[in-house]
């Protein structure tokens, strides 16, 4: 058999779809609309934890319990007293380094300043906070670092640092300061790394603060019980003290921050804490670092060109779980990959951008191909040229071209047997769905569960042999209809069925007679009735599916046929525009092919296109073919009901009201 051309929709539809996930994550990685994405990648790489750390650092904090204990109010500076007290406890116990994140900013009583510059010279490594203050010029803008008082920078050595967190707009810090280093001046955690003996580098760098959990790396103890810890309990350790916030919650103090972990906590961060986490991470070199901008533009170009090419070929389960797969895979090798190698990406660009871009542009593929395909069948049906492959080799059929059917889903072929019998041979192409094999697979599965009961009713088309899924297409053989023109053996291209379409063509106002519609009608309800029986529903009733064999109305073209499913069970939206029920009701039941046979018969009585259901022609209410009509109509609107409830519940209670209509017309002549 000869293969059909070369389809270039897949080739197209996967370039489209890279082109469109490959935009959709550089849009999300350059522009501000896709910072969500690219803080929650930062943000969740703490979720499950972080590396633990050996320093030994200890975190005094001037807690609630240490203002209440020491009469200290909010707001104001610490007594020098009490924080001369403490130096002389960490002097005495062989204290490593002493770091305040607290601002000695102006002299104060000359005892308790002379007290407290003598415990700094005593512990000997003190490294105290400065601020940072804007300088305004009518030349230039900028800042400076405001030093504490000279009393207190002397007793240090000059070992002080400015402190100073630069916050996102969520409030969350993320990054080191000055961003990047090195600063015009150095940060506190900078200036107490030097003095612990960290490899400092000497050219700037773009560092990513790396938490260490919820809890830090650090030993907590509140400045209350500092002063009553046993003889030399912080020998060798680095010691910072600070202020803890009033509450965890974010309520606009001055030196309240939020951090990763507040996403899922809630609770707030004070100042000194992530000073501490600057501190360990210079100590440690473990600060996260993010690739160049080039690196994570290809990687994304990567990604979404792979997504976008492929994910759409996927049938409609298997896209979703691989996508759903895909951005499980990416967080867990992205953070991963964090935890052991210090580097960080916007993993969530991908993962929540990209694949669900991808996934969505392989949903509208799937249903636009479907769309299209109920369409073109549509078309075909009225007469528009497709373009045709050449005649296929079947062994044991002469096949005569052209095909005389044509459809979305294949072309129907003439063929004679070895025997000299005509049949009408159909051939499905896999091309013909851009290498999507699901519509392909529907026509398969449909043929070979109406094969077995096509030869049961004399209202079904014979179908006599199915073939196996062969390479790139399949094929099965049905019993060949009536001719519309005799002599057509002579000329086989000649051939025309005859189908309600011709039928109703070559009919007076194009509309059969009430009494051929019921004629009709009640061979195909009977044959309906029969097909729901043995659990199957047509799916596609419509004139250019109903074909006569030996003058009997025979329901065709069953590559739709599919089992009946409960109602809450999803069914594929496939048919003609039309003849579908309106939605939300989807086709697929024995309803809707009640309703596909009641639109049939209005199409037929009437003369007019679905589109125009309900109305009647003038010429249909004439009062004296009223007596006729009407009662046609009357079940045609039931069958129609836009209510599935409200339809006949079974085509067998339909055909019953058909034959009493036609008995009663009987009776009336």
């Amino acid at each position: 058999m000869s293969s059909p051309p070369p389809n270039h929709n897949s080739r197209l539809i996967s370039a489209l779809g890279a082109a469109v996930v490959v935009l959709c994550g550089w849009l999300l990685w350059m522009l501000p609309l896709g910072d969500a994405w690219v803080n929650a990648s930062y943000d969740y790489l703490f979720r499950f934890g972080g590396p633990v750390v050996t320093n030994r650092v200890t975190l005094i904090l001037m807690d609630n319990a240490a203002f209440a204990q020491f009469h200290q109010p909010r707001g104001q500076p610490w007594d020098r007293a009490l924080h001369a007290e403490l130096l002389n406890k960490l002097a005495a116990d062989g204290c490593a380094l002493v770091t305040f994140d607290s601002f000695f900013e102006k002299p104060d009583a000359p005892a308790k300043d002379d007290a407290l510059a003598s415990a700094m010279r005593r512990q000997g490594r003190v490294v105290l906070m400065a601020e940072q203050s804007q300088v305004n010029h009518p030349g230039f803008t900028g800042s400076q670092p405001n030093l504490p008082a000279e009393i207190f920078v002397n007793a240090a050595g000059t070992n002080w640092g400015v402190a100073w967190l630069n916050p996102d707009l969520d409030h969350i810090v993320r990054r080191h300061w000055p961003f990047p280093s090195l600063g015009p001046y150095p940060s506190l955690p900078w200036t107490v790394a030097r003095l612990a003996g960290a490899r400092l580098d000497k050219l700037p760098h773009e560092q990513w603060l790396r938490y260490y959990g919820p809890q830090g790396g650090w030993t907590t103890m509140s400045y209350a019980f500092a002063l009553t810890q046993p003889p030399n309990y912080f020998r060798d350790q680095i010691v910072f003290v600070g202020t803890q916030p009033h509450t965890s919650l974010m309520d606009g103090e001055e030196d309240e921050f939020a951090t990763p972990y507040t996403r899922w906590t809630d609770e707030s961060s004070g100042g000194v804490e992530i000073l501490v986490t600057e501190f360990l991470n210079l100590m440690n070199r473990d600060w996260l670092r993010r690739p160049p901008w080039l690196v994570e533009m290809l990687l994304l170009a990567v990604t979404g060109a792979w997504l976008g090419g492929n994910l759409w070929r996927l049938r409609w389960l298997t896209a979703g779980l691989t996508a759903t797969g895909l951005a499980l895979a990416v967080a867990v090798g992205a953070i991963s990959f964090s935890y052991f190698t210090n580097c960080w990406f916007p993993w969530l660009v991908i993962a929540a951008g990209q694949v669900p871009c991808a996934l969505a542009w392989a949903v509208g593929v799937k249903i636009y191909g479907t769309q299209t395909a109920v369409t073109l069948h549509h078309e075909a049906a009225a007469g528009r040229t497709i373009p045709m492959v050449a005649a296929p080799k079947i062994p044991g059929y002469e096949i005569f071209h052209p095909p005389f059917g044509e459809g979305a889903y294949g072309q129907v072929w003439l063929a004679r047997n070895q025997r000299g019998e005509w049949r009408a041979l159909k051939v499905i192409y896999l091309a013909r769905f851009d290498e999507n094999p699901d519509p392909y697979e529907r026509e398969f599965n449909g043929i070979s569960r109406y094969h077995p009961v096509s030869t049961q009713h004399p209202g079904l088309l014979r179908v006599d042999f199915v073939s196996g899924k062969l390479d790139g297409y399949f094929y099965y053989v049905m019993e060949l209809g009536d001719a519309l023109a005799p002599g057509w053996e002579s000329a086989p291209a000649t051939y025309i069925p005859r189908d309600l379409v011709n039928e109703r063509a070559q009919s007076h106002a194009k509309r059969l007679p009430v009494a051929d519609c019921l004629r009709i009608s009640l061979a195909l309800t009977e044959a309906l009735d029969f097909l729901h029986g043995c659990g199957l529903t047509h799916r596609d009733i419509k004139p250019q599916n109903v074909i006569f064999v030996n003058g009997q109305p025979k329901l065709a073209d069953m590559g739709l046929t599919s089992e009946i499913r409960p109602a809450d069970q999803e069914r594929t939206l496939v048919g003609t525009p039309g003849y579908m029920p309106p939605p939300p009701e989807r086709p697929g039941t024995p309803q809707a092919d009640i309703y596909a046979l009641g639109m049939m018969l209005y199409v037929l009585s009437t003369g007019n296109k679905p589109t125009f259901f309900p109305e009647l022609a003038t010429s249909l209410v004439d009062p004296s073919k009223a007596t006729n009509f009407f009662p046609l109509n009357t079940i045609i609107l039931k069958a129609c009901h836009p209510n599935c409830a409200e339809r006949y519940a079974s085509a067998a209670e339909m055909r019953r009201e058909l034959l009493a209509t036609q008995a009663a017309l009987a009776e009336n002549k």
